[in-house]
């Protein structure tokens, strides 16, 4: 942008002097009022060509500017002396404190303080040079505009603005500055004949048609009666007034109900409506409602927070009461619950003390109740992990609190740990010389670690039972210490000995003692809870008093301090053996193999005669039979219990393997070859019982893991491997294999797991030869919405997995084998790009081979439409659906005609 102020002023007072008429008059208004007052003392040098001009003494209007303004222009300027105006042509800008300007053409009054600014004709006689008017954050786009210095006020018309996501468009519009004793700085604009939408379209395709509209930047905008238009027709659909908050801060408020629900089974519905509120600048919190008029409801609170260079995350807690009828008209209820929490701590948040993790517990099946996506309704495991870790600078020992928790919501049994605190001590060395100075003696070799973790511990319980006195009272607690010592020696350079010895001690808050009452009767019957949806589940064994005539034992907790130790001793023996082959000629050019052998033997008590642990019971008061047996006192201790055989001493042995080779490669350019893995910790192992009286040997167990192509295909084995002869009845007995015409070893269990998982970009991708930078390229698994041009690019977003397990068993009472199929399906995820606006998903096509059906098909198509979108998804199994024309999400989205049908409705089946 050109300066040329002070240029003009000279100008100007040039033709002062030389006109005659102005003799008695002030310097013109042009020049007072474009002067800053700072350039009051501004002189101009004598030259033999000037004249000494002393600005000093020239008197300022009260109604000049007090700041400097701007102009320039790309083709030309024309200065206007007796209207005191300036033209500015092509590319024309103004520029005043906070205030721009641009446009093709601008006339500056400087007798009025006004700009006006408006497009310009081209050389084609084009109309071109859009007026732009932006003042701070403000701004707008228009055919014409002018605008008043003094009073902040402007006229724009055909205006068009952008408030966040809203385009606002204007025959008329008034704009109005903020005063000077306003420090907010914000602007008021009001429209006539306002159009207001989120379309971006030069001519938009929806939106909502107002005689008046008044716009506050960054809070709000306010319209009067108001109605629909599509496509510029107007609807029926009218709005007596309207509120849109456009506001970039956080604000408290109501949220609006987005969508209207009516279902067969619950009737006219009310969704997402409820309350929002900034708790602070770090956190918020959000209250969503539900309700339908034949009762059902539901609540979901949400908190999230963000405190930077510290934490962050987010608490969900969401409870639903589905109501339902059934066929005899009767009400039946569903209440579910759900809790999730994410907390993420950031790395720099504490050197010492670290606190992450997450939580997602439901009841009832809360999210495969409510939703009908393939992921909520065939999510059968939940978990949750959170930890506290605290570790000590300079110190060998850490300690960590734990809250742990797992779920199958197939059978509504959840595992539950809280809390699980540990101390460990690191591996220290307490007989090793600080200095280090001389030869290292054996003893100093020695290690200690210890351990030390207290647990309490909710095993399979219920969920609708989680918050009840019975939960409570079967909790089982403990506290474990374990401390261990060893230290490592060579025998003959190459063999690593170990000897070892652990102790452990474990404390119970409580005993089990069972006692038999001969006039109880007894009788054991299947205890079954049955859902509302007539579902049942299997809750335990009930004992019922009328089924048998000899007597039963009962189980009673004993509480206060009880402990019992337990302690091994053994050694180890552990080393490696290095085999290699190199070739001179050939693709092959070597292969080597590394064997790990490692044996250990060792030693533990004696506890099967301790009376004071093992105890008997009667069980019968039945003539003739056995009518005791024996049980321990910890029988329910969360740590375990000693051992009921004798004194232990057992063997174990294995052999661990790994086999790569070296090949030549094109893609080498070292020229020493590409290495390849055929397998990797190909393990051997078993043990031998010297201290059991017959079968002493254990079966030989080995597996190992299979990658192929590129890792895209996993082969996972098992086998078990027998020394012993299987019987007709297919027992296990103490004669050797050999013995009875067999091998050394017998196949006794085999089992396969072969995982496929690809998407068809991948495969293009190999046999492209692609590099990782290339994926995200067209073609290379981007987003592009862009129509395909082969064949396999329609399929290049699709994903497919393949898993099948194969087992030999043998057949029960039989010393006949079977090879069974465990599990085999084919699933297929993924969407397809029919062309740049339409595209078909498939959340989900599975198909079981074993049960010969498909397994919950969820298929979908969207349709962009600009500013609108269209979209469908169906679960066939189920019979439920969703369909909606909308909005985009923005502050229109509750713009929609949604068709629905859950699960409540859905008859199931295709």
């Amino acid at each position: 942008m050109k300066r040329i102020l002070v240029l003009n002023s000279i100008l100007m007072m040039l033709l002062w002097v030389f006109d005659a008429a102005a003799q008695d008059t002030l310097l013109p208004q042009l020049v007072l009022d474009t002067l800053a007052p700072a350039a009051a003392s501004t002189t101009i040098a004598p030259s033999s060509d000037s004249l000494v001009v002393d600005l000093s003494k020239i008197k300022f209007s009260n109604d000049g500017l007090t700041e400097e303004v701007k102009y320039a222009a790309r083709d030309s300027m024309w200065f206007d002396v007796i209207n005191k105006q300036v033209h500015l042509y092509g590319e024309a800008s103004v520029n005043y404190t906070s205030l721009d300007i641009k446009a093709g053409y601008i006339l500056l009054d400087y007798a009025k303080n006004e700009v006006t600014a408006s497009m310009f004709p081209d050389s084609a006689g084009r109309l071109i040079g859009e007026p732009v008017f932006k003042d701070k954050d403000q701004s707008f786009e228009a055919n014409k505009l002018r605008y008043n210095f003094k009073s902040k006020k402007g006229i724009i018309y055909e205006a068009r603005t952008k408030q966040e996501d809203l385009y606002v468009l204007g025959e008329k519009a008034k704009f109005i500055g903020a005063p000077d004793s306003d420090t907010s700085g914000r602007n008021t604009i009001y429209n006539y004949d306002a159009l207001i939408t989120t379309c971006n379209a030069d001519h938009p395709h929806f939106g909502v048609r107002t005689k008046k509209l008044k716009v506050i930047p960054d809070k709000l905008v306010v319209t009067g009666f108001s109605n629909v238009e599509l496509a510029g027709i107007p609807t029926p659909l009218v709005l007596p007034f309207g509120f849109y908050p456009i506001t970039k801060t956080r604000k408290a408020g109501l949220i609006i109900p987005q969508d209207f629900n009516f279902s067969d089974a619950e009737g006219l519905g009310l969704q997402d409506f409820g309350w929002y509120q900034p708790i602070n600048e770090h956190m918020d919190a959000k209250l969503l409602l539900r309700a339908f008029v034949n009762g059902s409801w539901g609540a979901a609170v949400t908190t999230n927070y963000n405190y930077k260079y510290k934490s962050s995350g987010n608490v969900l807690l969401r409870y639903n009461r589905r109501v339902q009828e059934n066929d005899k008209a009767e009400k039946q209820y569903f209440p579910s619950f759900a809790l999730q929490i994410s907390h993420r701590q950031d790395q720099a948040a504490h050197p010492t003390r670290k606190i992450s993790g997450s939580v997602n517990i439901e009841t009832n099946r809360d999210q495969n109740r409510n939703q009908n996506d393939f992921a909520s309704v065939y999510r059968n495991q939940l978990n949750s992990n959170f930890t506290l870790n605290k570790v000590f600078p300079g110190k060998p020992y850490q300690f960590n609190l734990a809250f742990t928790h797992s779920q199958n919501t197939q059978t509504r049994k959840m595992n539950i740990t809280l809390p699980e605190a540990t101390f460990t001590l690191q591996r220290i060395y307490p007989f090793k010389r600080k200095n280090g100075v001389g030869k290292e003696q054996w003893y100093e070799k020695v290690s200690l670690t210890y351990n030390s973790q207290m647990r309490n511990s909710f095993n399979d319980v219920l969920d609708t039972l989680l918050f009840t006195a019975q939960t409570l009272r079967n909790a089982r607690s403990g506290i474990q210490h374990r401390a261990s010592t060893d230290f490592n020696m060579k025998l003959a350079k190459y063999i690593n000995i170990t000897p070892n010895i652990s102790y452990e001690e474990n404390w119970y808050p409580y005993i089990v003692s069972r006692e038999f009452d001969p006039t109880v009767t007894l009788k054991v019957d299947s205890v079954f809870q049955t859902l509302p949806n007539s579902e049942k589940i299997f809750v335990g064994l009930e004992v019922d008093s009328s089924g048998s005539k000899w007597g039963r034992d009962t189980l009673i907790r004993k509480y206060g301090f009880y402990q019992y130790r337990n302690y091994n001793a053994g050694v180890s023996a552990s080393t490696s053996i290095f085999g290699t082959v190199q070739f001179k000629k050939g693709w092959l050019k070597g292969i080597r193999h590394k064997i790990s052998p490692s044996a250990s033997i060792g030693f533990g008590p004696d506890y099967s005669g301790n009376t004071r642990f093992f105890r008997q019971v009667e069980t019968s008061s039945r003539p003739g039979f056995s009518n005791k047996r024996q049980y321990s006192i910890f029988d329910e201790g969360i740590y375990g219990k000693p051992s009921a055989s004798a004194r232990s001493m057992v063997l174990s042995y294995s052999l661990l393997n790994v086999l790569e080779i070296k090949h030549f490669s094109k893609r080498d350019t070292t020229g020493r070859g590409k290495k390849t893995k055929i397998f990797d910790n190909l393990n051997f192992s078993g043990n031998y019982n010297f201290s059991a009286d017959s079968l002493r040997w254990s079966t030989v167990g080995t597996n190992g893991v299979f990658r192929f192509f590129k890792g895209l295909t996993t082969l996972n084995w098992r086998l078990t491997f027998d020394p012993y002869y299987r019987n007709e009845r297919g027992n296990r007995v103490n004669s050797y294999n050999i013995n009875n015409g067999g091998g050394l070893l017998r196949l006794d269990q085999f089992g396969i797991n072969v995982n496929t998982a690809f998407s068809v970009n991948q495969i293009r991708g190999m046999i492209e030869n692609r590099g990782e930078k290339d994926k995200a390229k067209p073609g290379g698994g981007g987003a592009s919405n862009k129509p395909p041009d082969d064949l396999l690019g329609w399929l290049d977003r699709f994903n497919f997995s393949h898993y099948i397990t194969y087992e030999r068993q043998y057949i029960s009472g039989t010393n006949r084998d079977t090879f069974l199929i465990g599990q085999h399906n084919l699933s297929v995820r993924g969407d397809i790009p029919v062309s740049a606006k339409w595209t078909v998903n498939l959340s989900n096509i599975s198909y079981d081979f074993k049960s010969k059906s498909f397994v919950y098909p969820d298929l979908g198509i969207t349709r962009d439409l600009h500013c609108w979108q269209m979209s469908l998804s169906w679960q066939p199994t189920r019979g439920t659906y969703f369909f909606t024309i909308n909005a985009k999400p923005g502050t229109f989205q509750f713009l929609k005609v949604p068709y629905r049908q859950n699960n409540f409705d859905g008859q199931g089946g295709f």
